[in-house]
């Protein structure tokens, strides 16, 4: 049977996943001036790792995402698949960018997933995803570099 204090704790954790899935899915500089909206989200200590970076705190964070937000013309999430689970969910995404340097401005789709761990706020936040798809084979010399690695290992 399930008591009033697990269905309580249900919808927050529903209230949570889904209130990071709007933040993030269309993402752009204007979010990250609703401060409360990064506060409600994360915790002060929140720990966020890619591929590329390993950060530390709500303020590294927002640091991190305006840098991000500010490079790109467009970005944006499309969410394919979740699991939640009492203090963790896993997101598969797709994101779509564009980005006036990648690809000579043409949109870029990557698949991707996000682990979150949290609390009544998100602690842990790890994005996992093909670095490559994303950046490298977009940079003109070192894309075709790439695409020639990918040919030989698919031979």
């Amino acid at each position: 049977m399930v008591t009033d204090m697990e269905m309580v704790n249900a919808t927050r954790r529903r209230a949570l996943l889904d209130d990071f899935r709007r933040f993030h899915r269309c993402a752009g500089p204007g979010k990250l001036d609703e401060a409360d909206e990064l506060d409600r989200l994360y915790t002060e200590d929140i720990e966020f790792r890619d591929p590329v970076h390993t950060l530390h705190g709500r303020l590294a964070l927002r640091r991190y995402l305006r840098s991000l937000y500010d490079g790109c013309e467009r970005i944006d999430f499309e969410y394919q698949d979740e699991l939640l689970t009492d203090h963790m969910a896993s997101i598969v995404w797709d994101m779509h960018l564009r980005h006036p340097r990648l690809r000579g401005g043409q949109p870029i789709a990557v698949r991707g997933m996000t682990l979150i761990r949290f609390t009544d706020r998100i602690f842990y936040q790890e994005d996992v995803y093909d670095l490559g798809n994303m950046l490298y084979q977009h940079i003109p010399v070192l894309g075709r570099v790439i695409q020639h690695i990918k040919r030989r290992l698919a031979a």
